[in-house]
């Protein structure tokens, strides 16, 4: 059985699409946030360990 594609059933696909992208690209940038908040902290973290003579290796770099 040969199925036929409506040309509606295609834009509906291609807005899914489209509001598929948008949220990879949202949650891209969620992340981008949270991995700054992250590096922000292990260089606090770094920073105060130095302070109390401990030596160590950064880990962000």
């Amino acid at each position: 059985m040969v199925m036929m594609i409506m040309t509606s059933d295609v834009e509906t696909i291609y807005e899914r699409v489209g509001k598929l992208e948008d949220e990879v690209a949202l949650l891209r940038s969620e992340v981008d946030i949270l991995k700054r908040a992250l590096r922000n902290k292990i260089a606090r973290y770094e920073i105060s360990a130095i302070k109390r003579g401990n030596d160590i290796r950064s880990i962000i770099d």
